[in-house]
């Protein structure tokens, strides 16, 4: 049969046309079935190392063709398993690869495909950042015999009699990935009756396997309409579901990705994930992460990106509520003390008298009430790590001193103690007060600030970067939506023009409070100036002036402006435009509507 099959196979393809390419619609759908249970950017090349079909980034590669020196090639050479366990420059495998210079792949899995004995191509997953990296590495094994198999499935398309065998493997593969995947996974057909659910959906509905499946997807979620995708093939669709349980109702998140077979949509697949359980995880801060594109916040997070990898001092200076923490907790992320502990204390909240002890400590005995055997203060806490100092600029004369001396001698000693105790700490202090007016009336020591200020940044008010006060509009809006359980989907260009006015005096945690008093009081769906406070209304109407006046963009035009932006830095497939929508700190779901609403062209601006 093989034999025949064979024969068959080299009468339909031309002496330049691959077995796979051939075949490229099913390989295809190979790809997007891999991606859519792993969520790995995957790619499936040829022996005449053509991208034959691809996701994520390579689903715009399709067609490309790789160099010989290329992994690709030297696994097509050799016929055997790969795992790329550290990055390309570092890395022997890819030491003649003419691409690794701009290379962003961090990790990746390949397999080769083979037909008859010969390989005709590879099958392959790839990590971009350090958490698929992590992952991917941690599940190698299980990824690497998943990827074999459905090697083995793609060659058999040509060889139809391995076809039920692996069908079974491949049945037993998915399952076992499935499983092993944290977020709940619901699949359903395509007139919504329940045909799967895996472990982690059975632990957060609290309901087995054999109840849920054969049930409706309405018999689970009340709430839950199938989703235009079934009808118009929309590629992704993320809402929020509501579920009853007992006498709880939880509210989950939920990421929808259609099934295909021969381009017909015949049923969905539904992550859900709970967002008290998403709340509860701890915030991973980085540079990225933080919300902002204007001019002046791109360069002060890439001069922050500079020096988050040295030890030296850092003072960050800027008004109440501009997030000054925020970029502490972010350069420390970025730094090499990353997994060091980071201890924040305010010096202006702490009373004098037990500032000191605070953040020395104090030894057993040095005063009354101290505690038996001593405690340890907040430097040698921050041992190996970062230590911040917030609002340094109430910090008593007396403490700047020993907090100099620290700086000085690497050192600190116990109230009480008799002997110091050497740390290795990095220091980032800030405050909203002007330490050099407080030097000129001896409130600060200049030789302390100028220890403090061997690295100093400003961050800007949020009035002075009115293109981050839209971004963060959308982000408090989707998340107070989330946490509140509504539905509101923008505001009206009144209410735009009043925010754009307002000087947010308070910054980014005045505005953050504004729109969850809207968002709280709202009986609309779109939020009027009937749901603002009045200190944002009445500061409207004592200023006329503001209504008028060449500068006043609406929020649409912004936006728009940050969206184009976006979509051209990551560009258009739809793992990019998931970046875009982080990077603006918007929901997937308010992403895609603002692109519709907003009439942009989905193709990448030039």
């Amino acid at each position: 049969m093989g034999e025949v099959i064979k024969a068959t196979r080299d009468k339909l393809c031309s002496p330049f046309m691959s077995e796979l390419k051939t075949y490229q619609s099913y390989v295809q759908q190979i790809a997007e079935v891999i991606a859519a249970v792993i969520e790995f950017a995957v790619v499936i090349i040829d022996n005449n190392l053509e991208v034959i079909a691809g996701t994520g980034k390579y689903q715009s590669e399709i067609g490309f063709i790789y160099g010989k020196e290329s992994i690709t090639a030297q696994i097509i050479n050799n016929g055997s398993n790969f795992v790329l366990d550290d990055e390309p420059l570092n890395h022997n495998m890819c030491k003649d690869c003419k691409q690794k210079i701009i290379c962003k792949i961090k990790a990746a899995i390949l397999s080769p495909i083979i037909l008859d004995g010969n390989v005709i191509g590879t099958i392959s997953i790839f990590a971009f950042d350090e958490v698929e990296k992590n992952e991917l590495l941690a599940n190698r094994d299980k990824l690497q015999n998943f990827l074999t198999k459905l090697a083995a499935l793609t060659s058999s398309k040509i060889d139809v009699n391995e076809m039920n065998n692996l069908l079974s493997l491949m049945a037993n593969q998915f399952s076992a990935v499935i499983n092993s995947i944290v977020e709940g996974l619901v699949t359903i057909d395509h007139v919504g009756d329940i045909t799967h659910i895996n472990k982690s959906a059975e632990k957060l509905l609290s309901i087995s396997a054999q109840q849920a499946c054969g049930q409706h997807i309405n018999d689970i979620f009340p709430e839950f309409s199938v989703p235009k995708v079934l009808k118009f093939g929309q590629q992704y669709v993320e809402q929020e579901i509501k579920y009853k349980s007992k006498e709880e109702t939880c509210l989950f998140i939920s990421t929808i990705t259609p099934i295909k077979k021969d381009l017909e949509i015949i049923g969905l697949v539904i992550s859900i994930r709970s967002i008290r359980e998403m709340r509860r995880e701890e915030r991973k801060y980085s540079l990225d992460g933080i919300l902002g594109t204007s001019k002046t916040m791109i360069m002060l997070k890439q001069k922050m990106q500079l020096v988050a990898g040295t030890d030296s001092t850092i003072l960050i200076t800027g008004e109440s509520g501009t997030g000054k923490e925020l970029f502490a907790r972010a350069i420390h992320e970025e730094s090499h003390r990353k997994n060091g502990p980071f201890i924040a204390i305010n010096c202006g909240a702490i009373p004098e008298t037990l500032l000191e002890s605070e953040l020395f400590g104090y030894e057993e005995g040095a005063f009354t009430g101290a505690s038996r055997g001593g405690k340890p203060g907040k430097f040698e806490l921050a041992n190996g790590g970062t230590i911040f100092l917030d609002e340094i600029g109430d910090m008593p004369m007396h403490l700047q001193v020993k907090l100099l001396r620290v700086l000085q001698e690497v050192k600190i000693e116990r109230i009480g103690g008799v002997k110091p105790v050497w740390i290795d700490v990095r220091i980032i202090a800030a405050t909203n007060r002007n330490l050099e007016e407080m030097i000129e009336e001896k409130l600060f020591r200049s030789d302390l600030f100028y220890r403090l200020s061997v690295i100093p940044f400003y961050v800007p008010p949020l009035r002075e970067r009115k293109e981050d006060l839209v971004l963060l509009l959308h982000h408090f809006l989707d998340k107070y939506n989330l946490i509140l359980g509504k539905q509101i989907t923008g505001f009206t260009q009144e209410v735009q023009r009043k925010m754009l006015a307002y000087p947010w005096l308070g910054n980014v945690r005045e505005l953050e409070n504004a729109v969850e008093y809207a968002v709280n009081i709202a009986t609309k769906n779109v939020i009027d100036s009937t749901f603002l406070s009045s200190r944002v209304n009445d500061h409207f109407e004592d200023n006329a002036s503001l209504s008028t006046g060449d500068d006043q963009l609406t929020l649409a035009e912004i936006e728009k402006n940050a969206i184009k932006s976006a979509l051209k830095k990551f560009g258009n497939t739809r793992q990019a435009k998931e970046k875009a929508a982080d990077s603006l700190g918007m929901s997937r779901s308010t992403f895609y509507r603002k692109i519709k609403d907003l009439g942009l062209d989905t193709k990448i601006p030039k």
